[in-house]
């Protein structure tokens, strides 16, 4: 992958602008809200380096962070209690090339990690966040694991949408990884945590922003800061965004942090500041109405199949369990029926004893009389288990089910089922440090965002989600957010990212490490609206650098590139008629599959369009194309 020196070069300028050190406090002349409105009357004012607004997991990562570097930091919490979202998680985070994976023989590639997030999406989602939290997420459990946060590799199964096993879990799970943050936090000497104390405004100088005020036992308090981090979470326990965002989920089960009613991004909304992805959300669809929680995918992939209150199947089973959520909530009355056999059943033993004790389970011995006891219409059940049988005979079914049990075999079993909201996935717009900014990619000098409150990369508008993106959201950002607040001057802050084609590979922000990642889009082409946009981004097809006068000698020629793969090489052959190149033909590779044949086509298109092997490579698959074009140019010097 490329590297380009201008990037190199603004890096390290807007490092040098920035400054490595804390400064002083900022000189206030008149002090508004985010609206415009006059600072009302405050009881005190107290000062800090950084202000971090909101307890959740990107709050702590990022008061941790900036106390790190020698900031004094306040952090806000509105509620009683630290934790947020983060405490309700599973404590699952995707990473790559972790310790974990390589005491497992388990080879993965960052390029791998992100082509999986980008595909709920449909690849629509801003490609500079994808990249930049697959590059980070190593880091991430290095640094968790540093606070006291120990994790296990799930081999046991692959998770939906993940190519390798490269989900890491929390001993403990979300409580336990919020325990160790909050005990790590509170007995921080530079960090100073005020419970029930909810911020109400930011509060602006000539544009800067320089804090906040907050609701205090004793009154309206200023808090002024040389930086705030805004990680006040989404908007999934508010119900009027909701109704205006994504109506399709009110009927969800909320299991939301309570804390998450969107002031930070009305505030930020306030101020001029972008929004993006506002009607996207992570919802589960597999949610027990008597166990009041949600239930292991592993029933449908076992076996088991969802049918409405008439008694038809309504989806493939086998999409992911936030894509079930508008699925289930649109049947009759938003419930549904799982049904599943014993194997299914003594597949997910605990689960499914569980399920018996709590008297969560209709049972019958055949199918027909199963249905007849969950007042199904037998017509169209029977329809229902027909189409069923007939995936499992030919491999797939009217639904595009192509996943099916060897064999129906009762007792079977059924339980009523709704879906759930976990949180929302739409917010303010960021650079790649958590400025935020505005349309034009301008700063609001003083702000910072991470974790739900920002804009979300796993989808534009809908469920689209992959397993542990809202951590990786939460502890990446906040990370970043942390190291940029208390090392940055308001004054001088460059937007970071202005090309999209930036991820950072170490958190220090130095040039000698940013990853080599190839950018999709231009800044211009990047979408940004207020309102997300249906229709996916496509793939930049690579274009040739300059029309071709070349030619060359008529004939057959042979050549070799090293592409991904480093032991096979890319072999081609080229045909020269009357001077152009008028044939490719690739003889052998051993490129992964999936990615090499989107380089194949596209290279090979550009090269015979160009006349020339001065192509770009395709995005996303850059080493298979590197290796593509190195064997067209190597065959072209023979013919020349």
């Amino acid at each position: 992958m490329k590297r380009t020196k201008w990037l190199a070069l603004f890096i390290a300028l807007a490092i040098i602008l920035s400054g490595i050190v804390v400064f002083g406090a900022q000189e206030l002349g008149n002090l508004t809200l985010s609206d415009g409105t006059p600072l009302p009357e405050t009881v005190e004012t107290v000062e800090t380096d950084v202000l971090v607004i909101g307890g959740g997991g990107a709050g702590l990562a990022a008061a941790l962070t900036a106390a790190a570097e020698g900031s004094n930091v306040i952090l806000l919490e509105k509620m009683s209690y630290l934790g947020g979202a983060t405490l309700m998680s599973g404590g699952i985070i995707p990473a790559a090339n972790t310790k974990q994976q390589e005491d497992a023989g388990i080879t993965d590639t960052e390029e791998l990690f992100a082509r999986d997030i980008l595909r709920p999406s449909g690849y629509s989602v801003r490609k500079d966040l994808v990249y930049t939290v697959t590059a980070e997420a190593k880091s991430v459990i290095e640094w968790l694991e540093e606070q006291g946060v120990v994790f296990n590799l799930i081999t046991s199964s692959l998770y939906y949408g993940q190519s390798n096993y490269r989900m890491h879990l929390a001993e403990g799970s979300g409580q336990e990884m919020t325990r160790v943050l909050v005990e790590n936090a509170s007995n921080h000497e530079k960090i100073d945590v005020r419970l029930n104390t909810p911020a109400t405004d930011l509060v602006v100088n000539n544009g800067t922003v320089v804090g906040a005020v907050a609701e205090t036992e004793n009154g309206l308090t200023l808090y002024k800061a040389n930086n705030t981090v805004l990680a006040t979470s989404g908007f999934a326990a508010n119900k009027d965004w909701l109704e205006k965002y994504m109506p399709e989920i009110l009927d969800a089960v909320p299991m939301v942090a309570p804390g998450a009613t969107g002031e930070g991004i009305l505030w930020g909304k306030n101020l001029g500041a972008d929004i993006a992805n506002m009607k996207a959300y992570q919802g589960h669809g597999l949610h027990s109405t008597v166990l009041g929680k949600s239930l292991s995918l592993g029933y449908l992939y076992a076996g088991g199949m969802l049918v409405n209150a008439n008694g038809d199947r309504f989806t493939n089973e086998h999409i992911g369990y936030s894509e079930l959520t508008p699925e289930v909530l649109q049947q009759p009355g938003g419930k549904v029926h799982l049904i599943f056999d014993q194997a299914v059943a003594d597949a997910n033993e605990s689960s499914f004893a569980t399920l018996k004790e709590k008297d969560a389970l209709t049972e019958a011995a055949d199918l027909e009389t199963l249905g007849a006891a969950l007042g199904l219409d037998s017509e169209r059940f029977a329809l229902a288990i027909e189409d069923f049988k007939n995936g499992m005979e030919k491999g797939e079914d009217s639904l595009n089910r192509t996943l099916f049990p060897a064999s129906l075999t009762g007792p079977f079993y059924a339980v009523e089922i709704t879906a759930d909201l976990r949180h929302t996935q739409g917010g303010l717009v960021t650079d790649l440090v958590g400025h935020v900014v505005k349309p034009d990619h301008t700063l609001i000098p003083g702000l910072y965002a991470a974790g739900g409150v920002m804009e979300g990369f796993s989808d534009t508008a809908g469920p689209g989600y992959m397993s542990g993106n809202g951590l990786l959201q939460a502890f990446v950002f906040g990370r970043l957010a942390g190291k940029a607040a208390a090392t940055t001057d308001p004054a001088s802050a460059l937007y970071i990212g202005n090309e999209y084609t930036i991820a950072y590979k170490d958190i220090g922000m130095t040039a000698d490490n940013l990853p080599q990642v190839e950018s999709t889009v231009e800044a211009s082409e990047q979408a940004t609206e207020t309102e997300p946009t249906d229709s996916p981004e496509t793939e930049t097809e690579p274009q040739p650098t300059e029309a071709a006068d070349a030619t060359y000698v008529d004939g057959v020629y042979e050549g070799e590139g090293i592409g991904h793969d480093a032991d096979e090489p890319i072999r081609v052959q080229v045909k020269i008629e009357d001077g152009k190149i008028t044939e490719i033909e690739v003889l052998s590779h051993n490129e992964t599959a999936g990615i090499y044949e989107s380089a194949e086509s596209g290279i090979i298109e550009a090269v015979l369009a160009a006349n020339s092997a001065d192509v770009d490579v395709v995005s996303g698959a850059t080493e298979s194309s590197d290796g593509l074009l190195e064997a067209i140019r190597k065959a072209l010097a023979d013919a020349k």
